[in-house]
């Protein structure tokens, strides 16, 4: 019993040092204090779910998926661990092991080898956390990815109906109505969409008409998104949790002075199809201008 009691307690100083070091940053060395833990304690499941979640920010999905494994095999119901070993394995499309880790964690799922097709509804998802975070709502296919609803903005990244591997942890939340949705991170693309995305700069007489213009997109095979307004802004500075709070950011606006433009983010498959989109736009008013349109990121960039 000392011995065992010897062993846990240098284990958990190992781990702490581990903690310690990826609080600043210090990655690398952290998953070598962890894989200590580990040793000194072969027993114990927290520092394998440590070193899972370092390979789970990494991407490196065969290690974490690994390292997940070895958690549960210590301590059966960790929720962590089965979570992540759910995310590890949607990566690697290992839907097998998928099933099992949903399963293990409590969900619904059945188990077998074919491809998840869950309905987890929808949720808005943080596309590149550690960079610009902007913040799109996507249809979750299963509780590890989610499809693009949005046109997202050009330095984004990611296009409409992109599929992309989500975190599990909510980092803030949004509104629609009363209804509050979590909102989860990117980690990576999983399935890039066949869509481009174009913008274009456009001055209507009549801003009302603009909803028309998103409304005939989908039946030509595409989308339109008016985001001058309705994109909400999310940097580093602001709260993640309230993209209200905090302070302004500085509008969209196009190249030259054009008051009352209006910024439309197009996806379509390529540019003769964007510029359909918008070529028949019903009834767009006669003095309707299009003052700018550049392709801003073809298919398969993200990829």
């Amino acid at each position: 019993m000392p011995r065992q009691r010897n062993a846990r307690e240098r284990a958990e100083l190992l781990n702490e040092y581990g903690h310690r070091l990826g609080a600043r940053g210090d990655d690398e060395r952290a998953l070598s204090f962890y894989a200590q833990a580990a040793q000194a304690d072969p027993a114990w499941a927290a520092p394998w779910f440590n070193i899972g979640l370092l390979h789970k920010y990494f991407g490196d999905w065969a290690q974490s998926l690994r390292a997940n494994r070895e958690a549960l095999l210590r301590e059966s119901g960790h929720q962590g661990a089965c979570w992540n070993l759910g995310i590890a394995a949607t990566a690697l499309r290992d839907w097998r092991s998928a099933r099992e880790a949903w399963q293990r964690y409590g969900l619904p799922v059945e188990p077998g080898e074919d491809a998840l097709e869950i309905d987890c509804g929808l949720a808005p998802v943080r596309l590149d956390p550690d960079g610009r975070g902007e913040v799109v709502w996507c249809d979750r296919l299963d509780p590890a990815r989610a499809r693009i609803r949005n046109v997202p903005l050009p330095d984004s990244g990611p296009r409409h109906a992109d599929i992309v591997l989500n975190d599990g942890a909510p980092t803030a939340t949004r509104r629609i109505g009363e209804r509050e949705y979590a909102v989860f991170d990117q980690r990576e693309l999983w399935q890039a969409s066949p869509y481009a995305t174009f913008e274009a700069w456009i001055e209507p007489s009549q801003p009302d008409s603009l909803p028309a213009l998103a409304e005939r997109a989908p039946r030509e095979h595409g989308q339109a998104q008016d985001g001058t307004d309705s994109v909400p802004h999310v940097c580093r500075a602001c709260p993640r949790g309230d993209p209200d709070g905090g302070h302004d950011h500085p509008p969209l606006e196009p190249d030259g002075d054009a008051a009352g433009a209006r910024w439309v983010g197009l996806a379509a498959t390529d540019e003769a199809a964007a510029r359909a989109i918008l070529d028949d736009w019903p009834h767009a008013p006669p003095a309707a201008r299009l003052l700018q349109f550049r392709p801003a990121v073809p298919a398969g960039a993200a990829d």
